[in-house]
């Protein structure tokens, strides 16, 4: 059964079965979020916005390793393991109010360690706050919220995707490289340090100014009909670069989405 809040013009569904994930997310009606199908992708990980959690974007071959063992996670279809475990679990409704709900989950095999995620959303008439947390200890953690924001409204008014890239994580394929780079033009599949918040914008009507207290980004910016912003505590498997060990001691994020209209 989903749950809802609203403030103002914002209102928000939440779906505990499926990952205590933002099933909607609306400004005076206007639906923000695409739950769209995309050929050939889970529709657990192409809808909403849902938590990352206790890994967020991909661990290269599926494994990682603690206390000396090696541990194999879920795979996805290209050979690696995808956006954590929280997303397909059903989460517990811990509260609710009329302006925003706190859900939890206990994860842990096939991960290494047990630990306790905890999800709130929290309105108010012009913001929206999601803060994710994990209190699991072991290889430590990368916490990551992927939305899916749509491209075009139901008037025809299309996004447009303000991003400052400042450095790139490199790719070799799907994969990290462990260097950061120059970036490079879109569209992109990529995880960036950014010059400044990101922003969409449908025409002169609607903003959506986004901030984190994470340091970094991933922009799926391919698809025709929606575009992904996602802050994450770590880059993309983070746990295959030691350099890049000390991004998986985060514990919390905090991800803002304020809105203007007009």
């Amino acid at each position: 059964m989903s749950v809802r809040a609203a403030a103002g013009d914002l209102a928000i569904e939440v779906d505990p079965a499926h990952g205590a994930r933002l099933v909607s997310f609306t400004v005076a009606g206007e639906e923000l979020l695409s739950t769209q199908e995309v050929p050939g992708v889970p529709t657990s990980i192409s809808r909403g916005c849902y938590p990352m959690v206790p890994w967020a974007g991909r661990i290269g071959g599926g494994t990682v390793e603690h206390a000396g063992q090696r541990h194999a996670l879920p795979l996805d279809g290209d050979g690696n393991a995808l956006h954590g475990l929280g997303l397909d679990a059903v989460w517990q409704q811990d509260d609710a109010t009329h302006d925003g709900a706190a859900f939890s989950v206990e994860l842990g095999d096939p991960w290494p360690v047990r630990g306790r995620a905890t999800l709130r959303y929290a309105l108010t008439p012009r913001q929206l706050v999601c803060t994710l947390t994990w209190d699991g200890a072991g290889p430590g953690a990368s916490l990551g919220l992927h939305p899916w924001f749509r491209r075009t409204l139901s008037d025809g008014t299309s996004a447009d995707v303000d991003v400052a890239p400042l450095e790139m994580v490199e790719r070799d394929g799907a994969l990290p490289t462990g260097r950061l780079v120059a970036p490079r033009e879109g569209p992109w599949d990529d995880c960036f340090r950014l010059a400044r918040d990101p922003v969409v914008r449908w025409g002169d009507a609607l903003t959506l100014r986004l901030s984190s207290d994470a340091p970094w980004w991933v922009v799926y910016s391919e698809p025709d009909h929606a575009v992904c912003i996602e802050p994450q505590t770590a880059p993309p498997d983070a746990f295959a670069h030691p350099d890049w060990h000390r991004w998986l001691q985060a514990r919390s994020l905090t991800f803002t989405l304020d809105v203007e209209t007009r």
